[in-house]
């Protein structure tokens, strides 16, 4: 499918973003018993150039999901609570390799097909409430050139928090949209 493999991430860049499937494993796994879930994530190279601690960095070559403008678990993009799978010696593998097929079958590639360009990603940003990174969409749209956009979500989150610490943070990149 064109994805390439690096560790648990399988990473597929794309002309203006990148895709990213992760599988991760439960700290409170055993010899006997592994547990994992698998991690989705929607890369935007904007955006993670956009972040203050990466300026001046090479965009990375093989991105990894926590470093994605926007990402979605499995259980989220199966409408259902927080999905972890088990692996311990009584599992039957033939049935959990059908259910990680059907999972990205009918999930994942699906999901990413439906924002497999920067426009279609920003329909996810005005329409869907999906977690982000705390200054994604102000970032996202002020990088993409979306000025007005990036003002109004800059105006939202300085009336939303309160914590000081977020706050001088979020004036240091209001600094870049004012006015």
């Amino acid at each position: 499918m064109g994805f390439k493999k690096k560790a648990n991430n399988f990473y597929l860049r794309l002309d203006e973003l990148g895709q990213i499937i992760n599988v991760q494993k439960s700290v409170f796994g055993t010899k006997d018993q592994i547990s994992f879930t698998i991690n989705t994530g929607l890369f935007l190279p904007e955006h993670w150039r956009g972040l203050i601690y990466n300026q001046n960095k090479e965009i990375p070559t093989f991105p990894t999901e926590p470093e994605c403008l926007i990402r979605k678990r499995i259980g989220k993009l199966r409408n259902q609570h927080d999905t972890w799978y088990d692996i311990q010696e009584r599992t039957d593998e033939a049935q959990l390799i059908s259910e990680m097929r059907f999972n990205i079958s009918n999930y994942i590639l699906p999901y990413f097909q439906r924002y497999s360009t920067k426009d279609k990603l920003l329909k996810i940003l005005d329409t869907e409430k999906t977690i982000l990174a705390p200054f994604g969409k102000l970032i996202a749209y002020a990088e993409l050139g979306y000025r007005t956009k990036a003002i109004n979500e800059y105006r939202f989150l300085l009336k939303e928090h309160t914590n000081e610490s977020f706050l001088n943070t979020l004036r240091e990149y209001g600094k870049k949209i004012s006015p």
